[in-house]
């Protein structure tokens, strides 16, 4: 009994515990800015904001997220995973498109983005015919790709390679050029004494900003406040870091990142200082002239289509159209007067968001829709079904001009457009009391798992897992039934949804068993067909009043309860002692499980699913062993798609990652059983080959490159690749066996592409 009062009175304190800090830390708005690149001075005045308490001042607390390969900062902010994020130019292009951001400050007014030259090329023109190394979006959307376009150096004449981010390539004479930031590739030029040459577009009048804060229009507008209390902190803390470099430096080398040496870091102070341009611009202050010149530029060259404008480009320019009163254009009105009402369909069962009793529209997404009535000067009226699955159908078939409140999917998109979210909740599942806490939902993806017929949830988890039991239900209700009977593992859906049904109805039964990683992002669908009606109801989603949202959740989550103790604080106490609980009963099972998981994710490509270079170094050293102990022959094949720019180009980088899954697929299917392929690069792959010498080795990279050119890829691309072959011997390292490989390679692409060259250490 003893040990039973211990562990109770330690979970009651440990849940105390949690409550108090979380206490603490919601007197503190929490936001996050996503980084650009590796922690180092270039962000000095955020983290200056964040560790000398500006932030915290202004009542937030922000986090300061490192930048990784996998990361999207576009996507990121847009979506409202990161509230702000940093881009180095102030203008976004995708797809020959502007990207509707907003830029809320600029830092550097002069980017520090050049590329750096051999000796021998002082001057544009002398890049053509040579080997160019730098990231795709710096060849291409940037001041760089600007002054590549304006001297017609293109892929038809100049070699381009994916950046390795380090100057090696450089410094051993592999590569003429490489995009370089004055802030970190020059330094290590100058610390190892190489000679070069700086080519800047602005010298050639492609002016460029740098360091451009930015964030969505939905963030800018509902979150004013907090975005220009986001805005005066990082100035503030600029304004320290620059009065206080050496205390910043030191603190960034004990608290954030030891990468760089405190020369280096200084180094990066003075050229900092320059690109600021201090003597003309405040700090943080935003160019919409700088902009403008650079859209022009861009539609010059074609890398923006003609016609593309900047629209509520700047913060102030924002608010300061959209905090009038909600007003609708011209055309707007004439096309309601014409429409007389608008007809919705909603989900008949669906609560706390929506019912549908005795002909009346009620939850959350009613009080929502009721508030949009109040603005609109015609009707909305309710087109009555039984069931979500009928609601779809009647929108498809026009019966119905929107839906209250629904995820866009793909196959929605076909015939309804969807506004900004202004939902967004985490999906979980349900499942009987006596399962274990799930942390992964592919373990239970055989499982019968169901979710409503026509519910954006089936369509994202088939998507993202092609053999998942899904299991179509009626209602809600009918799927946490049949939970409960055992005629399905569990249920999924939202988390309000579903606890708002487990606390009425399921109460001892059920349980909250998995919290899913997708979101679900809630808007108001629109027949596609009426493009003005999008425009409407964006107009209405977008000026939604956040106080009186939440408003309308407490009345709906917390008042229509009918318990008789505190909903939130049971769910609260609940999960904690519940998370604790998991905690001590499972905490072996789930590190060895997180261990294995790791283990796979850091040996493993996350797009194509074969080996990466770091496991490929771990198997290039085993064969090495074995070649130096046992003289046996060993070879590797180096494969880089040919032209694959144009790929991305032409269909679009989705399209780009597709085509490599393809490539490594074919591959993977005509290799030997002991041979083992990894993705070496962004389009090159290599294929360690054991027991094999130059000669065969050559013979099954030739059979590659036949399947590889006879192959229908699914994009209707048609694809060739060159290869460079090469063998591991014991006179020679492993390094140098890769670079005659890719020496080799070089020649195939030299001497025309689609074939194969071998190259012995020897040569």
């Amino acid at each position: 009994m003893k040990k039973h009062h211990f562990i109770l009175k330690f979970l009651i304190l440990s849940f105390l515990l949690a409550s108090n800090i979380a206490a603490g830390a919601e007197s503190l708005e929490k936001v996050s800015l996503q980084l650009n690149w590796k922690y180092q001075f270039e962000y000095a005045g955020f983290i200056a904001a964040k560790e000398k308490g500006f932030y915290k001042a202004a009542g937030l607390d922000v986090d300061l997220i490192e930048y990784q390969p996998e990361i999207n900062i576009i996507d990121d902010v847009l979506s409202q995973t990161a509230n702000y994020g940093i881009h180095n130019s102030s203008v976004v292009i995708k797809d020959n498109k502007i990207v509707p951001i907003t830029l809320i400050a600029t830092y550097f007014h002069r980017s520090p983005l050049v590329l750096v030259t051999h000796k021998s090329i002082k001057l544009p023109r002398q890049l053509l015919g040579k080997t160019v190394m730098g990231t795709k979006t710096e060849l291409a959307n940037s001041s760089i790709g600007l002054l590549l376009k304006h001297f017609d150096i293109t892929n038809n004449n100049t070699r381009f390679i994916p950046h390795t981010f380090n100057t090696d390539l450089f410094i051993e004479n592999k590569v003429d050029a490489i995009t370089a930031f004055r802030t970190n590739e020059l330094y290590k030029l100058d610390a190892s004494g190489i000679e070069y040459n700086v080519i800047d577009p602005a010298d050639y009048g492609f002016i460029a900003s740098a360091l451009n804060v930015f964030t969505s229009r939905k963030e800018a507008i509902e979150h004013t406040q907090r975005t220009q209390q986001f805005i005066q902190a990082s100035n503030k803390g600029w304004e320290y870091a620059l009065a206080h470099p050496e205390e910043i430096i030191a603190l960034i080398l004990k608290k954030y990142s030891s990468e760089k040496s405190i020369e280096a870091l200084r180094y990066e102070v003075d050229v900092t200082r320059n690109m600021m341009l201090l003597d003309f611009f405040p700090i943080g202050k935003t160019s919409n002239d700088l902009s403008q010149r650079a859209v022009q530029q861009f539609t010059h060259s074609g890398i923006l289509d003609t016609g593309q404008k900047l629209d509520r480009h700047l913060f102030k320019e924002l608010i300061k159209k959209t905090k009038k009163d909600l007003t609708f254009s011209n055309e707007q009105i004439r096309y309601m007067e014409n429409k007389k009402e608008f007809t919705m369909c909603v989900d008949p069962n669906w609560m706390p968001f929506e019912k549908v009793i005795n002909g009346q529209h009620i939850g959350i997404a009613a009080d929502i829709i009721n508030n949009f009535k109040k603005k609109l000067p015609i009707p909305i009226h309710l087109v009555e079904t039984n069931s979500w699955d009928e609601s779809i159908f009647k929108t498809k078939a026009r019966e119905c001009d929107f839906l209250s409140l629904a995820a866009s999917t793909p196959d929605r998109l076909k015939y309804m457009d969807f506004t900004s979210p202004h939902l967004n909740l985490p999906l979980v599942m349900a499942t009987t009391t006596e399962k274990f806490f799930i942390d992964n939902i592919s373990s239970v993806k055989s499982e019968k798992l169901g979710v409503v017929k026509g519910y954006a949830a089936a369509e994202i988890l088939r998507k993202r897992f092609k053999d998942i039991n899904i299991v179509d239900v009626k209602s809600i209700s009918d799927g946490l039934e049949r939970v409960e009977k055992g005629e399905l593992y569990g249920y999924i859906d939202n988390l309000m949804v579903i606890a708002n049904s487990i606390q009425k109805d399921f109460t001892g039964t059920l349980k909250i068993s998995a919290r899913l990683e997708e979101d679900l992002h809630l808007a108001i669908g629109t027949r596609n067909d009426e493009p003005q009606l999008h425009a409407i109801f964006e107009k209405l989603v977008t000026n939604i009043n956040q106080n009186e949202l939440q408003l309308i959740f407490n009345k709906w989550v917390s008042v229509k309860n009918e318990v008789a103790f505190d909903y939130s604080l049971f769910w609260k106490v609940l999960f904690s002692i519940f998370l604790i609980g998991a905690g001590f009963l499972f905490h072996y099972l789930k590190l060895r499980k997180l261990n294995t998981t790791l283990i796979r994710l850091s040996s493993t490509d996350q797009l194509t699913g074969i080996s990466n270079r770091f496991k490929m170094n771990e198997v290039l050293k085993e064969h090495k062993a074995n070649t130096d102990r046992y003289e046996t022959d060993a070879s590797i094949i180096l494969l880089d798609i040919d032209f694959f720019k144009e790929v991305n180009d032409r269909f679009g980088h989705p399209a780009g990652d597709a085509v490599l899954v393809e490539f490594a697929n074919i591959i993977r299917h005509n290799i030997r059983s002991t041979d083992h392929v990894a993705r070496w690069g962004g389009e090159e792959f290599l294929i360690a080959c054991p027991n094999i010498d130059i000669i065969e080795a050559e013979a099954l990279a030739n059979k590659m490159l036949l399947k590889i050119r006879n192959h229908a890829f699914s994009n209707g691309a048609s694809i060739t690749t060159s290869a460079g072959v090469s063998v591991l011997s014991k006179n020679h390292s492993i390094k140098e066996s890769i670079s005659n490989a890719d020496k080799a390679l070089y020649e195939s692409k030299e001497n025309g592409r689609d074939q194969a060259t071998s190259l012995p250490p020897c040569r």
